[in-house]
């Protein structure tokens, strides 16, 4: 694809992000959340990883090369509970860390393996409008989006982050993402 007809194509999506979530960040949240299901409606939704969820890693490891950072590799338990994020936020259209019941990252993470216990974050994006695009174009602009904002870039560029997760859900034309990163 011409880079003039890429760049019209992500400058017509619209791009929400939203502050990144880790450990540390303590958002309004219920006091005692579910920690041992997900939403059952999110969790039957949530898809596998494909193309897009690919393209994405690829791109945040082409990024973090840039640093001299180690790549990410793909963990199966933080690309489940980012997949359910992900379907849960389209589902219940809602856009944020923690879900309507409470739930976060922490929780979800340790719904999916009560045994977690890594240091985390969490980026969460939405495109609005791209659903035609192909899944390189929409990696890029993903990236694009999370390394022009500090805290998703600082989450980025975190060498203690070695593993990672992506989900991604569809919604009309809605586009959610949310990338999990978690150290050793």
């Amino acid at each position: 694809m011409g880079s003039l007809k890429k760049m019209a194509v992500m400058l017509g999506f619209s791009f929400i992000l939203v502050a990144c979530a880790s450990q540390n960040s303590a958002p309004d949240k219920p006091m005692r959340s579910n920690i041992s299901t997900l939403p059952a409606q999110a969790s039957a939704r949530a898809e596998a990883p494909d193309a897009l969820t690919q393209a994405i890693l690829r791109d945040i490891n082409v990024y973090r090369a840039k640093y001299k950072l180690p790549p990410l590799g793909n963990d199966p338990i933080l690309q489940r509970a980012a997949a359910v994020h992900s379907a849960d936020m389209a589902t219940r259209d809602f856009f944020g860390h923690f879900n309507p019941d409470g739930q976060g990252p922490d929780e979800r993470l340790k719904a999916v393996d009560h045994d977690f216990n890594s240091g985390y974050a969490e980026n969460l994006g939405l495109l609005d409008g791209g659903t035609g695009a192909s899944p390189d174009i929409l990696a890029e602009a993903f990236v694009k989006q999370w390394i022009s904002s500090p805290m998703h870039r600082k989450n980025i560029r975190n060498g203690a982050y070695v593993r990672s997760g992506i989900g991604i859900a569809r919604a009309g034309q809605k586009i959610y993402a949310t990338q999990l990163f978690a150290t050793k």
